[in-house]
């Protein structure tokens, strides 16, 4: 298998059309058929914040 590396800065931006296209998909037309079922037990396993840090917060003190 091939790993095709590339950068997000890259990328072409949206078209007005693509973006119109893409919001006017309905949830029902979206294909989640290649997505495998996830089990309790996967849930288990989960780890909230693993990929992404939370925004910090200002705080003013007087």
């Amino acid at each position: 298998m091939t790993t095709v590396h590339f950068k997000l800065s890259d990328a072409k931006p949206w078209t007005a059309e693509e973006l119109q296209r893409i919001k006017s998909i309905r949830d029902e037309d979206i294909d989640y058929s290649d997505i495998p079922p996830t089990t309790p037990e996967d849930w288990k396993k989960a780890v909230r914040g693993k990929f992404c840090k939370p925004a910090k917060k200002s705080a003013t003190r007087k």
